[in-house]
Formats: C-alpha cells, structure tokens, sequence
C-alpha cells in the first residue's frame, strides 16, 4: 500500500508539472506591482480594475509603488489607467494581467514569484521581466495601443465595471 501511495504521489507530480507549462496557474496567488519612476516630482495616478472588482484612485509620490494581490480565477484579468502629473493630462490604458501562460511567462515574471511589475516614466509604461530586469518599454503616453482599441474607449476601461 505504502508503494502504492508513493507510487501515485510521484505521478501526480510529474502530471502536474507537466501541465503547469501548458495550463494557467489557477488558483495561485499573484501580485501586480506599478511604480513611479517619473522625473521631476511629478506624481503618477493610478486607478486599476477587474470585471468584479475596482481600486481606489492612488497618487504616488516617485519611488513610491501601489500594489495588489490576487487569487488567479478562470477569466482573471486586471488593467489600470496611469496619468502623469502634475496635470494629469498624459494617459494610459494597459492590461497588467491577462489569465494567459504567455503573458505571465513572458511579459511579467513567469509563475515564481508570482509577481508583474510596472514602473512609469517620462517616456511611457515599462514592464520587468527576466528577460529585462532593468525594464522592457511597452507602452507610451496618449497612444492608443492594441489593447484599449478592443475595450471601450470612454475613460479607457472605465465602462468594464
């Protein structure tokens, strides 16, 4: 029985493991973490979303970082609208997590440690990765990117609530 037991443990690992390349980590916890790396103090806004759930707007001084965590559900997908000050004209929309092997493996960090990370600068969004730690650039200030053209456009995301 004992050999049995192990025997089945070991295959169940060895299933899971498998899997987990081709299948999304569901049910794990994950962090999304935005960073304001903006020049001359300014300060950067930031308002992020899910389909159930809204954060409350936040002002972050430079340095300074505004996360979340999560527990990863079937359709789990967040975004947030970051504006640079100190009027808060430039904008931009973006999708910080998108329940797909591709985006987590390659745009964030892959699933250890469960983390993306976002930090805004004078010239636009960066995202870190393994790939570029120091920061790859994704998206600009007031461009439209591939994203916000298939969701609404109306104070970019905000309808999605």
């Amino acid at each position: 029985m004992g050999k049995f037991l192990l025997s089945f443990f070991l295959i169940c690992i060895s299933f899971y493991s498998i899997h987990s390349r081709l299948l999304p980590p569901l049910f794990s916890k994950f962090r999304v973490e935005i960073k304001n790396e903006l020049k001359f103090h300014k300060k950067l806004e930031v308002h992020c979303k899910s389909a159930t759930h809204s954060f409350a707007f936040t002002r972050l001084n430079i340095g300074q970082s505004f996360w979340f965590t999560f527990t990863i559900f079937p359709q789990s997908q967040y975004w947030c609208n970051l504006w640079q000050g100190p009027n808060f004209k430039h904008q931009v929309a973006f999708y910080v997590f998108i329940l797909k092997n591709e985006f987590i493996d390659e745009t964030c960090t892959g699933t250890f440690p469960n983390v993306c990370k976002w930090s805004a600068r004078e010239d636009g969004v960066y995202v870190h990765n393994r790939k570029s730690p120091a920061g790859e650039f994704m998206f600009k200030w007031d461009a439209p990117t591939n994203q916000t053209k298939t969701l609404s456009t109306e104070s970019v995301f905000d309808s999605q609530i």
